[in-house]
């Protein structure tokens, strides 16, 4: 039975019609198959790799130094790298690489693994290749497009920051001009509020990220600057225990100028003239969680106080970011805040 004329010519038209369906998928999928006798330096090709790869079959290569001449010049120790680690080492190659045929340049997605023979030595090499040209040129439209935002980002932070600080100066005029003591104060504090928002703007532009901040030399920038505005002549510093992390930046704001309004106050009310205070800045982020503290060694926060501007700031600010605000007024005031180190503004 098994010889039959019937059932051995039934066998070959189906063993064609498998070979022109798996022609066909691999056709459809811009794809191809190969293989490589190792000993015999000998390439084989099937009618799809020549489809990818734009030769006719008869100019399909047969050698492997036939092969690497269709690889484009730049790429061609690239593919060899991947190749000799596959048949000296054992590994499977997986990469990518342009091939020049015709003058037409075409991106290349090769897999290839090696075969040995019995006795353990390399018998020959099968790969699969993949035309990703038009993935390819995607993605670089796409990196291009995301440069071109990030630019115009940069330089939009730019303005800002440049916008900030006339309105920093408008301030400074103002200020100088106040008869009354408190409004002059008042005036002080808008332009230190203006400043932490610039120093935002100043590090998105000498960043390589738009999109957040290195909290650590955030907070430091507006430290030094309360320091060298408000510190000057006083017996009060501040020391800081600041983790180095990267927030968005629609969370590192409420965080700046949560820390100017904390330092301001501290500064303001926490010391009598010429006493020797220190304001703590801490920040730790563990599991996910963060922690961001201000703390002083003062004289605790005045009964009137603890509805003012400066506080309900800061608790319109906690709540922006979903942080949970602890204030507790002790052997001084320490404010502590908790939130989600990695979310976003919370609408």
């Amino acid at each position: 039975m098994a010889g039959h004329p019937q059932v051995v010519a039934s066998a070959r038209q189906f063993a064609g019609s498998e070979h022109e369906r798996l022609l066909a998928a691999l056709k459809a999928s811009r794809s191809g198959t190969w293989r490589w006798t190792i000993a015999e330096d000998r390439v084989e090709w099937d009618e799809a790799l020549c489809q990818v790869y734009g030769l006719p079959p008869e100019r399909a290569p047969t050698t492997s130094g036939e092969f690497l001449s269709l690889i484009h010049p730049d790429d061609r120790e690239h593919a060899w790298t991947h190749i000799r680690a596959c048949f000296e080492e054992g590994r499977d190659a997986d990469y990518q690489f342009r091939t020049v045929v015709g003058g037409e340049e075409r991106w290349i997605y090769d897999r290839s693994a090696l075969v040995r023979n019995p006795d353990g030595s390399p018998a020959y090499m099968l790969g699969a290749c993949l035309d990703v040209t038009e993935r390819r040129r995607i993605q670089q439209e796409r990196d291009a497009a995301l440069e071109k935002q990030k630019l115009l980002l940069k330089e939009l932070s730019h303005r800002v920051k440049n916008h900030l600080g006339m309105i920093v100066s408008l301030l400074h005029l103002k200020q100088s001009r106040q008869k009354d003591r408190s409004a002059a104060e008042d005036f002080a504090r808008a332009i230190e509020r203006v400043k932490t928002i610039a120093y935002l703007h100043d590090q998105l532009y000498r960043s390589s990220d738009v999109a957040s901040v290195e909290v650590k030399e955030y907070l430091d920038d507006i430290c030094d600057n309360l320091e060298a505005s408000m510190l000057v002549d006083t017996r009060i510093r501040i020391v800081r225990e600041i983790t180095s992390f990267e927030f968005h930046v629609d969370k590192a704001v409420p965080l700046g100028l949560i820390v100017n309004e904390a330092i301001t106050n501290s500064v303001k009310y926490a010391f009598s003239p010429g006493q020797e205070g220190q304001i703590t800045v801490r920040l730790r982020v563990r599991g996910g969680r963060a922690t961001l503290t201000i703390a002083d060694n003062g004289r605790g926060l005045p009964a009137d106080r603890t509805h003012g501007v400066g506080t309900r700031l800061v608790r319109a600010l906690a709540d922006q970011i979903g942080a949970r605000l602890r204030m507790v007024s002790r052997n001084g005031v320490t404010l502590s805040l908790t939130f989600a180190a990695r979310a976003g503004f919370r609408r």
